[in-house]
Formats: structure tokens, C-alpha cells, sequence
């Protein structure tokens, strides 16, 4: 990609894909998927040399995924269900490895995939950039694109079933809505491909067996007790929950300690806070007086905390400064200097920062 200004000119949309791209540009990315990840030269109709005219030998050019990243991102887009579903009434549609792309503004809207030999893209839209709410990835571009597609001159098995065998992959069991190695409350495991050595890959602890005082519905602190049962509770982050809620997706939260149960004597258990904000990296700037009198300049501070946290406590310099619950933020007015920045969560659970404020 040739035109692509400084990462903080984009913000985070970049790692949406929110950048200027050219369609020759988009084809070769995805025609490297069956390249094994180098890009290859593309030859189009206009560009075909006369008959009897001596081919040049294609430049090389260097990789930007590895062979096994560049199966594994194929083989999901193989999975992505066609719009034209139930399959086509003469026979099942030929496997197609494909994506759709809505443009920010509903300016355009694309599909772009692979077909067999073939990496076909679809686009439609206005040549003067006016949006159209009607402009939909998978409602406008990808009818046309497999319109294209299912022409195509090509065999219907192209699909690869299984990776090369030269391939660094492995197949393992996974818990089913973390991704992680199954621990020993996951409710459904599947398998999964990854890359050893490079996959991240740990043991799921979301679900997690809770006790339970089936007399109170609290949260137990006495195992053995008279009607103290074990529960699968799921302790997903708050960053993560959140997500979750805006999507309308309910989650089994653990209940409320018991008052019976003294939390500093059973000791910390599960994962302590992640600071998301302020970070070590970013040199902070401390307000004018006018823009401090007008409520500007503050950092923020905010952090994802384990499932069963419910308020967050602030500190800087071991001076508290702030108390917000579980998914809420707290902003600091700053100064000049260096200080260290640490947030503990209710169940004694923390994380520090430190940070550098300028005059």
C-alpha cells in the first residue's frame, strides 16, 4: 500500500482497515493468500502480452504473512456463508474464501475474495464519493460479486480440506466461546488450528465454579457448609462484558459476597486489574490554568478488571485520588512531574503504571 500517512493520522479505525486503498491494491492482498503469503504480480486483460511474446520472469517480493497465518486467514474466509443462501438449487455452490467491506460514511461498498486461481473484487458506489445508506457490503457488492463468481471457468472442489504438511499448524481442543485451551468448567469445547509458537495460547479461566449459599443466593465463603453448592459462573473481563451488554448478550455473574465472608483474610484469587489508560509510553502534558478552570487537560484512568470485581480504586503515589465502579473512569487533574500510578480493585487485586507529566 503505497499512500499510507503516519498510524496516528488514523487512530484506531487502522486496525479496522480504515485507511485509503486503491481495488489493484485489496486484489493483491488477498491473491497472497494462496501465495503463501507474498503478494503476487497481477496480470490483467489489457495488460496480456501478444501472442508468442516471451513472458518476463515475475520480481520477487517479500512476504508479509507467513505460510501458516496465510492458510489459516483462507480457511476462515471459506467459512463466511454466502448471501444467496439455501445454496443454489442445481448443485452447492463452489467454495469461495471471501469478505465484505462497508466504507465509513456508506460512501462505497465492497466484497473481494478468492475464486478458485482467481482474486476477484466487487465495487459499488458513486465516482464523487456521495453516500448512500443503500451502499452495504453484503447487500450491494457481494450479489454482484458472485454473480461474477459463479461464472468463473474453474473446478468446483478448491477448496484445501487440510493444511501442507510442510506447514507449522496444529490441530487442538478449545473452549468453544473463549478460544483458549478448555479448563475444567468449560461448557463446550471444538477444535481449532494454531501456530505453535506464535498463537497465543493459555488455559480458559472464565467459567469458574462459584459457592453459593442456597439459602441467601450470596456467595460462600464456607465449603462443606449445609447448603453450600458449587455454580459455573462466567468472570468475563469488563472490558470484554461490556461488549457483550451493548450486544444484548446476558451473562451468568457471580452473586455478592456474603457479609459472613472476610475478604482480606481468604487471600486474592483470579486476575488483577489491566491498566488501559494512562500508559508508560505517552509523555502527558499538565493543562494551562484556563484550561484547568475549564475542566480540560485531566488523563484518564481506566482499567479491565477481573469478572467478579465491582469498584476500582484509584491511586497516585499512593495517595487515593479516585473510587468509580467496574467499567467507569476516573479523570485526574495532573502536574508536572513523575509519579506512579496504581489501581486496586475490591478484592485487593492490582496494577501499577508509571507516568510522566510535562510542564
Amino acid at each position: 500500500v503505497g499512500r499510507l500517512r503516519a498510524a496516528r493520522e488514523y487512530g484506531l479505525p487502522l486496525a479496522l482497515g480504515g485507511n485509503e486503498m486503491t481495488m489493484e491494491e485489496l486484489v493483491r492482498l488477498y491473491a497472497m493468500l494462496p501465495s503463501g503469503g507474498r503478494p503476487p504480480a497481477l496480470s490483467t486483460v489489457l495488460d496480456a502480452p501478444a501472442p508468442g511474446t516471451p513472458t518476463p520472469a515475475p520480481t520477487p517480493t517479500p512476504a508479509l504473512l507467513s505460510p501458516e497465518a496465510s492458510w489459516l486467514v483462507l480457511d476462515a474466509l471459506y467459512d463466511v456463508p454466502r448471501p444467496d443462501a439455501p445454496p443454489l438449487p442445481a448443485s452447492a455452490p463452489r467454495p469461495v474464501a471471501w469478505k465484505t467491506g462497508t466504507s465509513f460514511g456508506f460512501r462505497d461498498a465492497w466484497s473481494v475474495g478468492v475464486v478458485g486461481r482467481f482474486a476477484l473484487a466487487a465495487w459499488v458506489g458513486s465516482f464523487d464519493a456521495t453516500p448512500n445508506p443503500a451502499f452495504v457490503g453484503r447487500q450491494a457488492a457481494a450479489p454482484l460479486f458472485f454473480a461474477i463468481a459463479d461464472s468463473l471457468p474453474i473446478d468446483a472442489s478448491t477448496r484445501p480440506r487440510a493444511p501442507p504438511g510442510r506447514l507449522n499448524l496444529r490441530r487442538v481442543a478449545v473452549c468453544a466461546p473463549t478460544g483458549d485451551l478448555p479448563g475444567p468448567h468449560c461448557p463446550r469445547a471444538t477444535a481449532s488450528w494454531f501456530i505453535p509458537g506464535v498463537s497465543p495460547i493459555k488455559v480458559s479461566t472464565v467459567h469458574r465454579a462459584i459457592l453459593v449459599d442456597a439459602a441467601t443466593g450470596l456467595r460462600s465463603c464456607r465449603p462443606g457448609a449445609e447448603n453450600v453448592r458449587e455454580e459455573v459462573f462466567e468472570l468475563w473481563p469488563s472490558d470484554l462484558e461490556a461488549v457483550f451488554r451493548h450486544a444484548g448478550v446476558a451473562i451468568r455473574r457471580p452473586p455478592p459476597w456474603s457479609p459472613d465472608c472476610d475478604l482480606n483474610a481468604l487471600g486474592a484469587t483470579g486476575h488483577p486489574p489491566r491498566i488501559r489508560s494512562p500508559r508508560s509510553t505517552v509523555v502527558y502534558h499538565a493543562p494551562s490554568a484556563a484550561m484547568a478552570r475549564a475542566g480540560q487537560g485531566e488523563i484518564e484512568f481506566a482499567a479491565a478488571v477481573d469478572g467478579d470485581a465491582k469498584r476500582l480504586f484509584w491511586f497516585v503515589d499512593d495517595r487515593l485520588v479516585g473510587e468509580v465502579a467496574r467499567g467507569e473512569r476516573h479523570f485526574w487533574k495532573p502536574r508536572p512531574g513523575d509519579f506512579t500510578v496504581r489501581v486496586v480493585d475490591d478484592a485487593g487485586r492490582a496494577a501499577a503504571v508509571p507516568i510522566r507529566v510535562s510542564s
